[in-house]
């Protein structure tokens, strides 16, 4: 067969051709992408119709366990029948992801006989991806992780970049690891039958990503909301495409967060504090959303963006809808926003937007946010 590509986004390549390990060789369109930062191991990212059960059929004579939210255990794009895998069902949800589950985790990965050569396949959405990578980091000192991301937040963000975490009483992902998967299987099939608070969860993470470093997905966003809201298959194809190209271009500058990854962090300062004072009853990309609303007030007040990129980004929020809601006491925000990864001392290293596609990182004091946070 011949291969048709052209170059789509950073480090990407849409192709026609058959699935890898495809024994039907059915033509279909593959988008591939690879994230391959400077002293960490390589992501290989298979993006299109049928990625999960290609993931499957590699899996065919690998020792492996398999962490599977039971919402999608029965879809029919999932087929694991013919591995060897242990499979574990868990149910998703930021109540998963604490360090008594991970014991849990860890001691049936000892009990289905896993060993260094094992793999460990983590299907779901976000907090089953964390927990898993997080335990794929520490069994035998750290086993290979694969990714079937099921949500459209895991699909546009938290499968691909290495960060695993669990939670603390006193904050979000505040214990975690970095341990890139080799393999993500993203299947935009999964979107279809996605609840809606967690489909828009996913959209509130690629507004983050057009917001702050992709004016075209900005742009794609504004254009096609009415299909995108529609969960329209190639619109979606598209999102995750250009959100995970931009992603890539930042983690492999700077996998370990010490610069330009903090722009990642776009919407999020705000937007985990506010899960954490909410103890995880609203969706994680909701409380982002939130946070960009935050991020946009703070923008207006250090004069980094214009009056018209401000009203545009709002409107964006708006479309999908966004709206600026009313926030909890600023005293029980601070206490978890002082608690955050990215404060050292009083300052946070706060992602700042500059206009649409573009932001960067900003060292902000505690106080001028707690300022802010009283004007809104």
């Amino acid at each position: 067969m011949r291969c048709h590509h052209s170059r789509n986004a950073t480090n990407a390549i849409a192709v026609t051709r058959p699935w890898p390990h495809d024994r039907d060789h059915r033509a279909c369109r593959v988008i591939t992408l690879h994230c391959q930062p400077t002293g960490e191991r390589a992501t290989e990212i298979w993006l299109g119709a049928g990625a999960a059960t290609a993931l499957a059929r590699r899996a065919v004579g690998r020792r492996g366990f398999a962490l599977i939210d039971d919402a999608v255990a029965n879809n029919q794009h999932l087929e694991l029948s013919t591995t060897t895998f242990h499979q574990q069902l868990v149910r998703g949800g930021e109540h998963l992801k604490t360090l008594t589950t991970a014991e849990a985790i860890l001691r049936a990965m000892v009990n289905a006989n896993c060993d260094r050569g094992s793999v460990l396949l983590a299907i779901g959405g976000g907090s089953v991806g964390d927990l898993g990578g997080f335990c794929a980091s520490l069994f035998a000192r750290g086993i290979e992780l694969w990714h079937a991301p099921t949500s459209m937040l895991s699909m546009v963000d938290s499968s691909v970049g290495g960060k695993t975490a669990v939670n603390l009483p006193e904050g979000k992902n505040l214990i975690g690891t970095v341990h890139p998967a080799t393999l993500v299987a993203i299947d935009p099939a999964f979107v279809r039958s996605e609840p809606e608070t967690g489909f828009r969860s996913g959209l509130a993470e690629a507004i983050k990503m057009g917001l702050g470093l992709d004016a075209e997905l900005f742009a794609l966003l504004e254009r096609q909301s009415a299909l995108v809201l529609q969960r329209d298959d190639e619109l979606i194809t598209d999102v995750v495409h250009r959100s995970l190209a931009a992603k890539i271009a930042v983690i492999e500058q700077d996998p370990r967060e010490t610069g330009r990854r903090r722009l990642l962090n776009l919407g999020h300062t705000l937007g985990h504090a506010l899960e954490a004072v909410l103890e995880g009853r609203t969706r994680h990309g909701i409380c982002v959303a939130r946070g960009l609303w935050f991020a946009l007030d703070v923008a207006r007040e250090l004069s980094s963006m214009s009056k018209a990129e401000l009203a545009r980004a709002e409107q964006l929020l708006r479309r999908y809808g966004f709206e600026r809601t009313a926030l909890p006491s600023i005293a029980s925000l601070m206490t978890f926003l002082a608690h955050d990864k990215k404060v050292i001392g009083n300052v946070v290293h706060f992602a700042l937007p500059t206009g649409i596609g573009r932001s960067e990182p900003r060292a902000i004091e505690l106080s001028q946010l707690a300022k802010i946070l009283s004007q809104g």
